[in-house]
């Protein structure tokens, strides 16, 4: 009787402990990968203690190679939330405003953009045409020839600040107002003034200097056929870069590291419109009211790759995936899953 108590407290104590939310997840991650579903990696933390930091699967499918914690994959849009970051931090220097005419900073855009702000490019309330629909196709594509689209066209989609409608047209725009008012490029501003900062080794801008990635992650299809990321655009995606960093850069942003407190707050403000209504993106985050706490987050996709990050600012909990076999990942699905354990 003694050793059958024993085995049952054992047992129960066995499945108390792999119940825990850090288990669980991982089981969660491995069942998807198990599937086909899941190729990549995921850190999951709350409070700055990690829960979760894995990888599982191929950074190349045809050559077997193996994923390892410090594979880069590109990140697609949540460059954004970089590129924001970056504008703000220029106007706590002094160097610009947010309700600047864009025409101020780019004198040779369209006429019909000139009355654009800086403020309507960050939450996407602009009408700025997105070139993405006609152009993400365009092998080698650079910021140049976005500009060049963009000067074919003969309006804006709507009258700024009348509605949002998601633009990477007008992220590109702000790296360019980045690198005037720097005097730097995209890249060597970024790398500057937040990853060196932070110690971000392994996240890189890849732009028209092409810079050598090394150990990353090739991007394919769900057929595992190669689907790997091809344009040079920067601004609304080009960066490259691992969870870990990715977790150490949104930690920082709580400590004032690289923006003041105070700052920071107007990135996580929702956009008011023309008519009085409410859209739910700030500068480079979408926004989110839920049982009371402000949940932010930016989801990223393009050719192979798929990336999220979703953050809880009431305790400082951050859910960051990156995969390398984009249309094999069920994301909101996976993404729902992980937040139901938290």
């Amino acid at each position: 009787m003694k050793n059958f108590l024993l085995l049952v407290l054992t047992a129960t104590i066995f499945m108390s402990c792999n119940d825990s939310p850090e288990n669980n997840i991982k089981e969660i991650a491995g069942s998807y990968n198990n599937k086909g579903a899941f190729n990549g990696a995921l850190l999951v933390a709350r409070d700055g203690k990690i829960l979760c930091d894995t990888v599982l699967g191929y950074s190349d499918f045809k050559t077997k190679q193996p994923l390892n914690n410090t594979t880069a994959f590109y990140i697609a849009s949540l460059a954004k939330p970089f590129t924001a970051l970056a504008v703000m931090q220029l106007k706590e220097q002094k160097k610009l405003t947010y309700d600047d005419p864009i025409s101020l900073y780019v004198p040779n855009l369209p006429a019909f953009t000139q009355k654009v702000t800086l403020r309507q490019l960050l939450n996407h309330t602009s009408g700025i045409p997105d070139y993405e629909k006609e152009m993400s196709s365009v092998k080698n594509l650079t910021n140049a020839q976005v500009i060049q689209w963009l000067a074919t066209k003969n309006s804006l989609n709507f009258s700024p600040g009348d509605k949002f409608e998601y633009s990477n047209t007008g992220y590109i725009i702000l790296a360019a107002i980045i690198e005037k008012t720097s005097g730097k490029s995209y890249a060597d501003f970024l790398k500057e003034a937040i990853f060196k900062p932070l110690g971000l080794k392994r996240t890189i801008v890849y732009d028209t200097t092409k810079p050598v990635i090394t150990n990353r992650a090739i991007g394919y299809n769900k057929d595992k056929k190669l689907d790997d990321y091809s344009i040079l655009t920067t601004g609304d995606g080009s960066i490259f870069s691992i969870t870990k960093d990715l977790f150490v850069w949104e930690e920082a942003l709580y400590d004032q590291k690289l923006l003041s407190t105070k700052e920071m707050e107007n990135a996580y403000k929702v956009a008011t419109l023309n008519d009085g209504s409410i859209s739910n993106y700030g500068f480079g985050w979408n926004i989110e009211e839920k049982n009371g706490h402000k949940i932010v987050s930016h989801t990223g996709g393009l050719n192979g790759y798929r990336a999220c990050i979703w953050r809880n600012l009431h305790d400082k909990t951050v859910i960051i995936v990156l995969t390398n076999q984009g249309d094999a990942f069920p994301l909101q699905e996976f993404m729902a899953a992980i937040e139901k354990e938290l």
